[in-house]
């Protein structure tokens, strides 16, 4: 179990209080953190629709920089069984069900899973100890995040939306570029900025 999950490089297992837990502890409640940030983050924010604006980046990429890659992936992978079980956990109506990866978010949480295991391995190779690197670590994740989002948001507006058969192809993914990209020209950077000085802070407070 400490080969398949627990990396002591990361920050979140430094800490004093981490170090007299057993792995197996250690390890569970790392994931229950993480999936009540996530239950949490998706549930501020600010209802746009079909992507609302929430923290859930934020705490996503965060949360990878401080618990590394494995652990990271894997409570995401909880969070998005969750939802899918239909406890009500997502940040659109109807708040999770199986069909909920199929609607307009479900290309970004696509995204999220991938950034995870990404951003959280590159914490596990010091891109979390620098305010640079782990900029370019969270900018990277952020463009993950938003590469299958627009692709699948895209496919929805132009099949699966209820304006689908007035829409062509450019329509759908100008659509898509305009409400799941241009519209968190703002707040994105935000908090890519916010993400990016977690883990250094952490680190320098260690210290």
């Amino acid at each position: 179990m400490k080969k398949i999950f627990l990396n002591n490089r990361t920050i979140v297992h430094q800490y004093v209080f981490f170090k007299s837990f057993n792995i197996l502890l250690k390890n569970l409640l790392i994931v229950l953190t993480g999936i009540f940030l996530l239950v949490l983050s998706a549930k501020i924010k600010i209802p746009i629709p079909p992507v609302p604006i929430t923290l859930q980046t934020l705490v996503v990429l965060g949360f990878a920089m401080s618990v590394g890659s494995r652990l990271s992936f894997l409570t995401f992978i909880f969070y998005l069984f969750l939802g899918s079980m239909s406890v009500p956990i997502f940040a659109n109506p109807p708040y999770g069900g199986p069909g909920y990866l199929l609607g307009p978010s479900g290309g970004y949480l696509l995204g999220m899973l991938l950034a995870s295991y990404v951003v959280g391995y590159l914490a596990e190779i010091n891109f979390d100890k620098s305010y640079f690197k782990s900029l370019l670590a969270i900018f990277l994740g952020t463009i993950i995040i938003f590469i299958p989002g627009i692709i699948w948001l895209g496919f929805w507006y132009n099949f699966l939306s209820g304006t689908a058969e007035n829409l062509n192809f450019y329509q759908s993914y100008d659509k898509a570029f305009q409400n799941g990209l241009l519209l968190y020209k703002y707040t994105e950077p935000v908090k890519i900025a916010l993400a990016a000085c977690i883990t250094p802070i952490l680190w320098k407070l260690k210290k």
